[in-house]
């Protein structure tokens, strides 16, 4: 064979290789749209009764059935790994889709049986076909969290699934009460407390009709809305852009609920405008990474996990919602204090008048999108937070039809199931794994143990125990693009050890939450920040660092709510809003101080012209700027007495510093002269 015709060979080969890359992408494009489609018509059927497919929507054949059409589509969106050599490429297509077919086809015969599973229960002697196939679907929930959940994630899943088998030969507060495989394989997999446990059903029972409801706002155009809203308020005043990333993550976050997404959907349109605008471009990137992450913590949605932590507490999703409120805002307020500080440094104003929009015309143009929230909240104030989001979204599909812009389009509808199948994905196996956690600390005793022998290994000291639930809230959080999985680990694992410590259970909760997120925007993992700074086309960790800096409120406040339950509405009205004020006032001062600028005092950073002694003197002031803000947050009155009476020693100083540089400024819409 000549040059000439091994080069048409090749040339030929990879032509093939093409069309079947390309053949095998429209078919898994099919397979996720069906998967959505049967998936929403099952969900609807067994959240509002309608009992269209019988025996199939009891509890567990309805889990069954969800992990046929979801973990199976994991092995397609999310395949092994692909190689140089097309042999190998070949070999793991096929594997791939044979994890497919055999997940979708265990998970179906099990629904088919579940009513006998409930009836006869899991320890029974079952056939040596249904021994192998529970073995192997356990197997695919451990392989489908690696593949969505990562290495680390599923390797500390297969350790608590397989705790059973050596917990009673482990010393102090790991030894429980041991099983054998059979045994242990078949409580995951076949009784209704381990995989298919608690997280499952909230999964199933409410989170899929959040999913329904978010992808739904995806088509729709809500971000859009929520993104021009924002800039009507806010486009106008000083670093204007970086405050509509702020409100305008905040707002679609809170419905969202997931960080990545948030980035994804609003940070391709505020970051570029913000590097525009004159924000460097680690800072754009960071800015949207915290106001991403922060809407996991804003009501009314949450990412969803306010349902599941009023699930856990056996609550009501409205006092959840109220205790989450107040630390909620005092993070999104930090955050935009600190950029409103860099846009004085910067020397930033707003946008032209020619590029924000009219506010009458925005609320006229998407004014259904904020009916939808209060629709949202209504239904969950009435206890339908089943049904309503299904209710809110076909009143936003209602809608849509009325303009060109919304009507839906035959790619829309697919955006719409892909979106809704590619969440699913992403908490199913996930989910499920830290269902097999949850049954086999349980099922040995150790659930009822560890928070005794935790406090031991603490000491009895309070500081350490917070530092130690931080660490392993964080830690757990590595890698993980959702909220969820990551409070339910906590809040079994943990959050008896603080209860006995005699804290407030609503607080213990929500620091397990805040603790679990501060991963997002940590370094080295920080999944929320890899896509900003992908945007902005900045270094990972310097984004990554910044955005600590930026959410320092994040890191701060968890630790003060949880000793004083005021912040999150635990207490008496009078005290909850004395210990908010303050707090709001100790994070103006913080944050202040953390980027170098005090609306009214004016800079905390010193002047070209100053000396060396003015500029160390300053530097104090700063420190205690900080150091002020800090113990005003602190809850309380003995902090609170020493925060004022430093502030009002430090701030007089620097106004009369800034005063003879001639550099005040303090209106919040004005670009800052002089600097």
């Amino acid at each position: 064979m000549d040059g000439r015709e091994r080069h048409r060979t090749v040339d030929l080969d990879k032509t093939k290789n093409h069309k079947e890359k390309k053949m095998s992408i429209n078919i898994n494009k099919w397979i996720i749209v069906v998967a959505a489609l049967c998936g929403i018509l099952l969900s609807i059927s067994h959240l509002f009764s309608l009992n269209i497919f019988g025996m199939l929507e009891i509890e567990n054949s309805y889990a069954y059935i969800l992990m046929a059409l979801f973990l199976s589509t994991i092995f397609l969106v999310k395949p092994l790994t692909e190689t140089r050599e097309k042999k190998w490429n070949d070999l793991i297509y096929w594997f791939d889709r044979v994890l497919f077919i055999v997940t979708i086809f265990i998970c179906l015969f099990f629904a088919v049986k579940g009513f006998d599973f409930l009836m006869v229960g899991f320890s029974s002697q079952w056939p040596i076909h249904i021994v192998v196939m529970r073995t192997i679907l356990w197997l695919l929930i451990l392989e489908g969290t690696r593949r969505t959940g990562g290495l680390v994630f599923a390797l500390v899943a297969a350790f608590f699934a397989l705790y059973p088998l050596f917990a009673e030969y482990l010393p102090g507060l790991l030894k429980g009460a041991g099983f054998g495989f059979n045994y242990t394989i078949a409580y995951h997999t076949l009784s209704s407390d381990s995989a298919l446990g608690m997280p499952m059903k909230v999964l199933g029972d409410i989170l899929v009709s959040y999913l329904i409801f978010g992808s739904m706002l995806g088509i729709t155009g809500a971000s859009d809305f929520f993104l021009q809203l924002a800039m009507s308020l806010l486009g106008h005043t000083r670093g204007g852009v970086a405050k509509v990333a702020v409100i305008a993550s905040g707002l679609f976050g809170s419905i969202n609920g997931s960080a990545v997404a948030n980035v994804m959907t609003i940070g391709t349109i505020t970051i570029p405008l913000m590097k525009r605008l004159g924000y460097p471009s680690h800072f754009a990137g960071a800015v949207e990474a915290c106001a991403s992450n922060g809407g996991q913590l804003m009501p009314p949605v949450m990412g969803a996990v306010a349902f599941v932590m009023a699930s856990f507490l056996g609550i009501s999703y409205g006092q959840v919602a109220m205790a989450a409120a107040i630390p909620a805002v005092l993070y999104y307020f930090g955050l935009l204090v600190q950029v409103d500080g860099r846009a004085v440094t910067l020397k930033l104003g707003g946008l032209s008048k020619d590029e924000i929009p009219s506010f009458i015309k925005v609320l006229k143009d998407g004014w259904y999108y904020l009916l939808a929230v209060i629709m949202i909240v209504v239904f969950l104030y009435y206890g339908k937070e089943s049904q309503g989001p299904i209710y809110t979204s076909v009143f936003l599909l209602f809608m849509a039809c009325f303009k060109k812009k919304t009507r839906l389009t035959m790619q829309k509808i697919q955006d719409f199931l892909t979106n809704f199948t590619k969440t699913m994905v992403q908490l199913i196996a996930i989910l499920a794994a830290v269902g097999m956690i949850m049954g086999s600390l349980g099922i040995t005793g150790v659930a009822h143990a560890f928070p005794s022998e935790i406090l031991k290994l603490a000491g009895g000291s309070l500081p350490l125990l917070l530092i130690f639930t931080a660490l392993a809230s964080f830690i757990l959080g590595m890698g993980m693009s959702a909220a969820i999985p990551i409070y339910v680990f906590c809040a079994v694992i943990i959050a008896p050890s603080l209860t006995a410590m005699g804290l407030n259970t609503m607080a213990i909760h929500m620091f397990l939450l805040y603790c679990g997120l501060l991963s997002f925007i940590t370094p080295p993992v920080c999944v929320a920040v890899y896509p900003a700074a992908a945007l902005a086309e900045a270094s990972m960790m310097k984004t990554g660092w910044t955005a600590c800096r930026l959410g320092a409120v994040l890191f701060i406040i968890p630790f003060f709510f949880v000793v004083e339950p005021a912040l999150v509405m635990q207490g008496p009205i009078l005290k909850v809003i004395y210990t908010s004020g303050i707090a709001f006032f100790g994070v103006w001062l913080l944050a202040s101080a953390l980027e170098g600028y005090l609306v009214i005092v004016g800079s905390l950073k010193g002047h070209e012209n100053d000396s060396k002694l003015v500029h160390y003197f300053t530097f104090i002031m700063r420190v205690g700027v900080f150091a002020s803000g800090l113990l005003l947050i602190a809850p309380d009155i003995v902090t609170d007495i020493i925060g004022f009476f430093i502030a009002a020693c430090v701030l007089p100083l620097l106004y009369k510093l800034n005063k003879r540089a001639g550099v005040l400024n303090n209106n919040f819409g004005e670009k800052v002269k002089g600097m």
